[in-house]
């Protein structure tokens, strides 16, 4: 049997106080994936606290402990004039993994998502993490076909 406790959580948005925080939490899941972390806590706050903000961020709160974080990132599908919400980012700390933290934080993107006025809330993970597959089929989202587009980026660091 899977323990619960929704009753002892809080989802919230994120404050400035938990820069420090989320910081650590999202250097854990970028080495988790075999990526070098480059965010700082100053530029998390440059980032989410500001007036034009490119995202924002839910916490899962236990106590006085965050104990996960889900990353927003606000979308748009131009020639359909359609607003989406991409959940860039889902973490849950290791000893809270199974408790139903995600499915919560999942649920207050879907929430968010809907004030939001978005159509759809997308959210992608590497083909082998089959448990997060799982996880999300779970939570109600469907595996998109894969695009026959391909995909550029353009680095402006050289670009300037």
């Amino acid at each position: 049997m899977i323990e619960t406790l929704e009753q002892t959580i809080t989802i919230r948005p994120a404050r400035r106080s938990d820069c420090r925080a989320l910081a650590r939490m999202i250097e854990e899941l970028a080495k988790h994936h075999g990526d070098v972390p480059l965010i700082s806590e100053d530029a998390l706050r440059s980032s989410v606290f500001t007036t034009e903000p490119w995202l924002s961020i839910l916490v899962a709160e236990r106590g006085e402990r965050l104990i996960g974080y889900a990353g927003l990132v606000r979308g748009f599908k131009l020639h359909f004039g359609q607003r989406t919400l991409d959940l860039h980012h889902l973490y849950i700390a290791k000893d809270m993994r199974g408790r139903g933290v995600g499915r919560q934080l999942i649920d207050a993107a879907a929430d968010t998502a809907t004030a939001l006025g978005c159509r759809e809330l997308t959210v992608s993970t590497q083909d082998i993490n089959t448990a997060a597959q799982l996880s999300y089929a779970a939570c109600g989202f469907e595996q998109v076909p894969k695009d026959p587009s391909i995909t550029f980026k353009m680095d402006l660091d050289l670009y300037a």
